[in-house]
């Protein structure tokens, strides 16, 4: 329906958390059914790896103040499904031709392994991704904070590249 208003060339798809997950699932599922993808991509502490098999999901247990294992509500989520089908867990589909992607995270978020491994998985694809994480940031960073208006402004900054 978006598309029937606007060009692709003008939608920048974004998403925090859970919503990164449904933002990097939405591209995927796009691509694969020959829909035009956005002008970019913004991925703010995504869960994009159901399979918690990351590293921060041990180191950071217990230091992110927000957050723990959502084992659970991810096998919940994926209904029996394989929860490393890509469309469950983004991290392990083909990236090729994603959009240039901006990526956040803190250094005490659960999800930082979920966001540098996506980062990486995108720039081995070529696809331009920009990586920027708060020192002792948890699970959303600091949203008022001035490491919250740091990201905030590099935010900014990527939408108007993606959209000019």
């Amino acid at each position: 329906a978006l598309l029937d208003v606007r060009s692709p060339a003008e939608i920048v798809v974004s998403g925090g958390s859970a919503g990164g997950n449904l933002a990097a699932a939405l591209v995927l599922r796009a691509r694969d059914e020959g829909l035009p993808l956005p002008a970019g991509l913004i991925l703010n502490t995504p869960e994009i790896d159901l399979t918690e098999s990351g590293d921060s999901f041990h180191t950071n247990d217990g230091v992110d103040p927000g957050l723990r294992s959502l084992m659970p509500v991810n096998l919940l989520y994926a209904d029996g499904h394989d929860l490393a089908h890509p469309y469950l867990s983004p991290l392990f589909g083909d990236l090729t031709s994603f959009p240039p992607t901006l990526l956040t995270s803190g250094t005490r978020d659960l999800y930082l392994s979920n966001t540098v491994r996506m980062h990486r998985k995108l720039r081995a694809a070529g696809v331009p991704a920009a990586l920027h994480l708060t020192e002792a940031g948890p699970h959303t960073g600091f949203p008022g904070s001035p490491e919250g208006d740091e990201i905030d402004g590099e935010l900014r900054r990527f939408v108007a590249s993606v959209l000019d």
